[in-house]
């Protein structure tokens, strides 16, 4: 299921855009000041997305979308550069120097994320491991994807999706896949990853 349309990713991607001019400064730095979600909703940075995606997060019944453009909105001001060729859980398991940029340990604290707060936490940490080149529609869609997932978990709605649909299955196999593709099978758990 799609939750950005073309045209919401288009006011997204200029949006981001916006923030890498002289002027967007002033709405990244806000956006960057940001630790919680309150301190987002407060932004001036936040209010200037929200005005370009009407159609992205006012829908009734679907109060999930306003919690998950915040969280984009604060990931999109720690990504500097973005690239498309690669989904976002594949970046994370790319090589850097002999080892993944986000460990199989961190990975899984990832998925297992049950917050907004700390998916928030855990996103904005995995972007500084990437050097903020991120696929950022991608990141964007996985953030809306797992927002509906856990609104759906909490108010007990049924739904009729295939297993590999749900965003930490998804996310999980292109994770594996790209350590398959690089001919590195992660590490299992050290005695230093569980330290971080």
């Amino acid at each position: 299921m799609i939750n950005i349309q073309e045209d919401q990713r288009s006011a997204l991607s200029a949006w981001h855009s916006e923030l890498n001019t002289q002027q967007g400064q002033r709405l990244r730095a806000s956006l960057r000041r940001s630790h919680t979600l309150n301190e987002v909703y407060l932004s001036e940075g936040f209010r200037s997305l929200l005005l370009r995606t009407h159609t992205l997060w006012k829908r009734e019944n679907q109060a999930w979308r306003f919690t998950a453009l915040a969280i984009v909105a604060v990931l999109a001001a720690h990504v500097s550069e973005t690239s498309t060729a690669t989904p976002f859980a594949a970046q994370l398991a790319q090589e850097k120097g002999h080892r993944q940029v986000m460990s199989v340990l961190r990975f899984q604290r990832l998925l297992a994320v049950r917050s907004h707060e700390e998916l928030l936490r855990q996103l904005r940490r995995a972007v500084q491991l990437l050097g903020g080149n991120v696929n950022l529609l991608d990141l964007a869609e996985s953030v809306f994807c797992w927002c509906r997932e856990e609104d759906e978990r909490i108010r007990h709605l049924p739904t009729s999706r295939q297993p590999t649909e749900y965003l930490r299955v998804r996310w999980t196999m292109q994770y594996y896949q790209a350590c398959d593709s690089a001919d590195t099978t992660p590490p299992a758990a050290t005695v230093a990853d569980t330290q971080e």
